[in-house]
């Protein structure tokens, strides 16, 4: 019985991350081709060093 719950939450939280992926996915690309003035920004080096 035990394993059996343990394989449910198993599938459960694999499902979960599943669609957080494809959500995650899928607002990235609609976020890369929003019009001005919502488009993402391109930030210069200069003020960015670290992102290299």
């Amino acid at each position: 019985m035990e394993k059996d719950l343990i394989k449910r939450h198993i599938k459960i939280l694999l499902i979960i991350y599943a669609i957080l992926g494809v959500m995650f996915f899928a607002f990235s690309y609609i976020a890369d081709n929003l019009e001005n003035p919502y488009h993402k920004r391109n930030i210069p080096m200069e003020i960015t060093p670290w992102l290299k």
